[in-house]
C-alpha cells in the first residue's frame, strides 16, 4: 500500500528475506491496515533458492499496521534488517520507526 507512510519511497513490488517467519491472515479489517502482502500466485513468491509451503504464503499479509488505543503496532512478517542491512526493506523499518 504505497499510500501508507510506512511504504514511503518503496517501489510497487519489492523483495524480502523470509525464513521461518509469520504470514498474517487478517480477520479484523477494522483496526488493521495491510501495507504489504505476498503474491497471490505461488510461482511468483520465490525469487531464488527453494521454498516449501508457498501455498501457505500466497496472498497473505507480510507487513501490517494495527491500531491499538492511541498507538500503533507494526508487524513485520519478514526480517527487514536481514544480515544487518537490506537495501530492499530497510526503508520500511526506518519509516515505521519515524512514523
Amino acid at each position: 500500500d504505497l499510500t501508507n507512510p510506512i511504504a514511503k519511497g518503496m517501489p510497487e513490488k519489492s523483495i524480502a528475506w523470509f525464513e521461518n517467519s509469520p504470514a498474517f491472515e487478517i480477520t479484523d479489517n477494522k483496526n488493521v491496515k495491510i501495507i504489504a502482502r505476498y503474491p497471490q500466485k505461488t510461482e511468483e513468491i520465490l525469487l531464488s533458492g527453494w521454498a516449501l509451503g508457498t501455498e501457505r504464503l500466497a496472498g497473505k499479509a507480510a507487513l501490517v499496521e494495527v491500531s491499538l488505543g492511541k498507538g500503533k503496532i507494526v508487524l513485520f512478517g519478514f526480517r527487514p534488517q536481514y544480515r544487518g542491512q537490506s537495501l530492499a526493506t530497510f526503508p520500511l523499518l526506518f519509516n515505521a520507526i519515524s512514523n
